[in-house]
């Protein structure tokens, strides 16, 4: 087992990278769709919610859990057998809320599921070859939430389709999905991406408030009021991250950092709509804030960090650019004001074009600062110290 981890190398790039190239193709389909007609709001929120924040997060954990567990990821023409199920299975769930018929929505759940089975096995068989630190921990935590997501998801779709009133238990499916994956997932991944591109190693802190975020989660959902627990929670670990901002080493871009914090806040008003029973905000504000925000941010430093990553090996260190350079600060803010500006126009004026087409304008900056790794050239020399350049 030791040879093995000696011999570890970084995942193929296409992996994480076909992965996001679906997610972002899913995105602007969904953008352009509401700036041209008004989606059934289940088929808009699963398209969003699975077909671009799920997929890329499967996408990133394919790099991630390897990476950190400095191993070799197995069995690398798999993922992309989950890819061609996960893409099958958005389409199908995008399709049966959108003509309101359940059996295809319980199908398209069924193609996640199968997928997330997969992708488990994978990711367990690489990890055993390793050393998992805290966040990988958490992504397993948060991969039981994941099952019990589409479960309950796929079980409602097909009592529906049957004719059965169910929807009573929407809330449940709900809070298993964005509180419990999302919320575990987010908190996991954070600590890593803090320490990575801010220097602030809070890395043990993942896996109890993984675990603190679980039990709110299912306070939640089994006591009245419980939601509270849940604000609470989410507010203490917003002080948490909080404190990062003054450790942090000023040297560094800051992005990483605006990205994490403005999550924490979504995620904390999501949980405060849900308290006070206005389940409507209380999704929209956990979709494209607290999970969006995260998404589109951790993407503008994992991109170009899995392709100088590839470039490095390819070409050898000192003819690639920093990872510094490879992500523009100015434009990393820009999408995220973008961001943040169209889910306000949406909120302020929902069901309108506006909140849409200030989405396409923040996905046009975020590919722009996606498309810099590919195209960037070194122009000078090459910092002899290149983890200096992960900022």
């Amino acid at each position: 087992m030791s040879t093995y981890r000696r011999q570890a190398s970084a995942p193929p790039p296409q992996i994480a990278l076909a992965f996001v190239a679906v997610a972002l193709t899913t995105m602007l389909l969904s953008f352009l769709w509401c700036a041209v007609a008004l989606p059934p709001p289940l088929a808009l929120l699963h398209a969003m919610a699975v077909g671009v924040f799920l997929t890329t997060a499967m996408g990133l954990l394919y790099q991630f859990v390897p990476v950190v567990s400095m191993t070799t990821l197995r069995h690398t023409s798999l993922p992309f057998v989950h890819l061609a199920m996960a893409a099958t299975g958005t389409v199908l769930l995008v399709f049966g809320f959108t003509v309101a018929n359940f059996a295809y929505v319980a199908y398209g759940g069924a193609f996640h599921g199968l997928g997330m089975l997969l992708e488990t096995a994978i990711l367990i068989d690489t990890a055993r070859y390793g050393k998992p630190p805290a966040p990988a921990r958490g992504a397993g935590v948060a991969f039981v939430w994941l099952f019990a997501t589409i479960g309950a998801g796929t079980w409602m779709a097909l009592r529906l389709s049957r004719g059965e009133d169910v929807v009573r238990f929407a809330n449940i499916h709900a809070v298993l999905g964005l509180a419990g994956f999302f919320g575990t997932l987010i908190v996991a991944m954070s600590f890593r991406m803090l320490r990575m591109f801010e220097r602030v190693d809070r890395e043990g802190h993942a896996v109890p408030w993984a675990l603190a975020i679980g039990i709110a989660s299912l306070v939640t959902m089994l006591v009245q009021n419980g939601a509270w627990l849940l604000v609470a929670t989410g507010a203490a670990f917003g002080i948490d991250l909080a404190s990062i901002g003054r450790a942090r080493s000023p040297a560094y871009q800051r992005e990483t950092f605006a990205y994490a914090i403005a999550s924490a806040a979504g995620g904390i008003a999501a949980t405060l709509c849900y308290a006070f029973h206005d389940g409507f905000h209380a999704v929209l504000i956990a979709v494209w804030f607290f999970v969006g925000t995260a998404v589109v941010g951790y993407l503008q430093r994992i991109v170009p960090f899995i392709w100088w990553i590839h470039r490095a090996k390819r070409d050898g260190p000192r003819s690639v650019p920093a990872l510094a350079k490879m992500n523009e600060s100015r434009l990393g803010y820009a999408v995220l004001l973008a961001w943040l500006s169209a889910g306000i126009c949406y909120i302020v004026t929902p069901y309108t074009p506006l909140g849409p087409d200030v989405a396409v304008v923040a996905w046009l900056l975020l590919i722009a600062q996606l498309i810099r790794p590919f195209i960037l050239k070194q122009t000078a020399p090459m910092n002899p110290h290149p983890t200096s350049g992960i900022t």
